[in-house]
C-alpha cells in the first residue's frame, strides 16, 4: 500500500487515497453493471411510464454511486431503447439544439404513446357514425338524429 501513498503529504491525503484505491474495484463493478443495464434497457411491451421509471432508477443509482450520467447520455440511452413507433419523434428530438429534461422527455413520450394508441384504435374500429350511415341512407333506423348525421358528414 505504501506505493499508493508515497506522494501524500498529509494524513487526510493518505486516508482519501487509500479509501479511493480500496473502494475502486467494487465501485467499478457497480458502475459497469449500471451502464450495462442502461445499454440493455428496452421498452419492449412496457408502457412509457414503466420504461421511464426503470431508466430513472438506473440514472439515480449512477448518481448515488458518484458517477452521474449527463443528460445528453441519458436521452441517447432512452432513445435507443424506445419502440419503433417513436422513431419519428426521436428524430425530431435529436435535431433540437437543447437537451430535454427528464420531465419534458417523459411528457413528450406519454403524449406520443397516447396519440399513437388512439390512432391505432380508430384505424381498427370504424367511428360510430359510420355504422349508422347505412340507416341514414335507407331511412330505416330511428337513431338518425341530426347530430349523428352531422358527425357522419364530418368524419366521412
Amino acid at each position: 500500500m505504501l506505493h499508493l501513498v508515497v506522494d501524500c503529504h498529509t494524513s487526510q491525503c493518505v486516508c482519501h487515497t487509500l479509501e479511493k484505491a480500496l473502494a475502486s474495484p467494487f465501485n467499478s463493478c457497480i458502475i459497469i453493471q449500471l451502464y450495462g443495464s442502461f445499454q440493455n434497457l428496452r421498452q419492449g411491451d412496457s408502457l412509457v411510464s414503466i420504461y421511464m421509471q426503470q431508466a430513472k432508477s438506473l440514472y439515480d443509482e449512477l448518481a448515488a454511486a458518484g458517477y452521474p450520467m449527463s443528460l445528453e447520455d441519458f436521452n441517447l440511452y432512452m432513445f435507443h431503447g424506445l419502440r419503433r413507433e417513436f422513431k419519428h419523434l426521436v428524430t425530431s428530438f435529436i435535431t433540437k439544439t437543447e437537451l430535454l429534461s427528464y420531465d419534458d422527455l417523459h411528457n413528450h413520450l406519454l403524449t406520443h404513446e397516447f396519440l399513437y394508441k388512439n390512432s391505432l384504435h380508430s384505424m381498427m374500429s370504424p367511428p360510430l357514425c359510420c355504422l349508422h350511415l347505412c340507416c341514414r341512407n335507407h331511412h330505416c333506423c330511428k337513431h338518425n338524429t341530426p347530430l349523428l348525421i352531422l358527425l357522419c358528414l364530418i368524419t366521412t
